[in-house]
This record gives structure tokens, C-alpha cells and sequence, in this order.
């Protein structure tokens, strides 16, 4: 009778824990927002951003998996999800991945960026990031290249 008991015990018990909901995003306080706003405008995020964006454009304008390879995306059609990127509806994303830098790291971030003259690297493409970030990015210019496409 005891172990019938206790498999109907683990078995209610996992049960349970399989019907948990994720953790909901995080979420940048107001005062966080504002110094994510500010490294974002100092740091010239939108353009690293973009590049990066671009250079994965790149790796997907290609099948280079047959031979020759072949094309799958436009000079013209890249160009065109580029130029419709709209960071703006990118922010809450980015104010949710960095809402996990402190407000002091923040403003160190910011002062950083200030003294270097906003940009790490001579063609802007070395930037923060997290898997969250590039995720995202990705998943949206992947559902460009789909809606282009059609």
C-alpha cells in the first residue's frame, strides 16, 4: 500500500511542477529605463545594432549548402529589411535584456562610452549583447526574410 502511495504522491507532485507558467520578462524601473535609454543613445547601439543585423542578412542571403551555392535573398531585398528595421519597437526588448545591468554598472557603462567617443570599434560593430538580444534580432529579420519572400 506504501509504495502505491508514494508513486501517486510523485506522480501529483510532478504534475504540479509541469503546470508552473515561466517567469514573466523583466522589467526596467523607471530610473533604469532612463540610464538604458542613455547607453543606448551614447553607446550608438542603433548602429552596432543595424551592423550586426546586416552581417546576419549576410549569412542568410545564401543556401551554402549546395553547389554553387545558391541565392536565397536579394542585394535589393536586404537592403530593403535593413531600411525597414524600426528600432523603436526593439527598445522593450532591450530595456528587458538590460534590465539586469545595475544602475551603478549603468552609469559606469554610460561613462565609458562617453570617454571612448560612443563606439568601440572603427565600424561600430562591437556592442553589448545578450542571448536574449540576439534571439530577437534574429527572429525578427528571420520574419522579414519570410515576409519578403512572399
Amino acid at each position: 500500500m506504501k509504495p502505491i502511495f508514494l508513486m501517486l504522491f510523485i506522480a501529483a507532485a510532478s504534475f504540479t511542477q509541469a503546470q508552473a507558467f515561466p517567469p514573466p520578462p523583466a522589467v526596467a524601473n523607471s530610473s533604469q529605463k532612463q540610464l538604458i535609454d542613455e547607453f543606448l543613445e551614447v553607446s550608438r547601439y542603433k548602429e552596432a545594432l543595424i551592423n550586426y543585423a546586416k552581417e546576419y542578412l549576410e549569412l542568410k542571403m545564401f543556401d551554402y549548402n549546395v553547389d554553387p551555392p545558391k541565392e536565397l535573398l536579394t542585394k535589393e531585398q536586404a537592403r530593403t529589411i535593413i531600411n525597414r528595421f524600426d528600432f523603436d519597437d526593439f527598445k522593450p526588448s532591450l530595456h528587458s535584456s538590460l534590465s539586469f545591468i545595475s544602475e551603478k554598472n549603468l552609469k559606469e557603462l554610460i561613462q565609458f562610452h562617453k570617454g571612448i567617443g560612443s563606439t568601440l570599434s572603427r565600424d561600430n560593430s562591437v556592442f553589448l549583447i545578450t542571448p536574449s538580444i540576439d534571439l530577437n534580432i534574429k527572429n525578427q529579420i528571420d520574419y522579414a526574410i519570410e515576409n519578403i519572400k512572399k
